[in-house]
């Protein structure tokens, strides 16, 4: 496998997840995608939240507006920049995202996988189960300076 075929496999797994996600959720994937951006680092402005998920900064601004109109994501003001506007995921946007994120994978991964072999596939699922829990994996960028307790909200 080269690092084309890596990064392929990973739109295919990100794709299918969001997919099983949406079945849960009257979001789209995009939206799915930044409230889970939110839900799993916290309030950030939208250029962190493009790089991350890695759209557009133009599409993860107007998702955002959509989302805070839709009363699922909140604006404050980023205390270390105040020019720059940070989204927060709403609480009870919170635990919807916990409710989706937290539905098995397994028949997501087996429905993916439907032409192996029952073991062929077991085998797949422990192996993506040990290479999810491995050691090592990069620590998500804090480069924003953005802290939970620290977002002012506009009045």
């Amino acid at each position: 496998m080269n690092l084309a075929d890596l990064h392929q496999l990973g739109r295919r797994l990100t794709a299918a997840a969001t997919s099983a996600m949406k079945d849960a959720s009257d979001l789209g994937p995009t939206e799915l995608l930044v409230l889970e951006c939110l839900y799993t680092t916290g309030p950030q402005p939208v250029g962190a939240i493009a790089q991350r998920t890695g759209f557009a900064q133009s599409r993860v601004s107007a998702v955002v507006a959509a989302l805070h109109k839709r009363g699922l994501a909140e604006l404050g003001t980023d205390p270390a920049d105040r020019r720059r506007t940070v989204a927060k995921i709403a609480d009870h946007a919170r635990t919807r995202a916990g409710e989706a994120r937290s539905r098995d994978a397994e028949p997501t991964l087996r429905q993916m996988l439907h032409g192996l072999p029952d073991a062929e596939v077991d085998v797949v699922i422990a192996a993506l189960k040990t290479l999810n829990s491995a050691p090592g994996e990069a620590s998500p960028d804090t480069s924003s300076g953005t802290d939970l307790r620290s977002i002012s909200h506009p009045e």
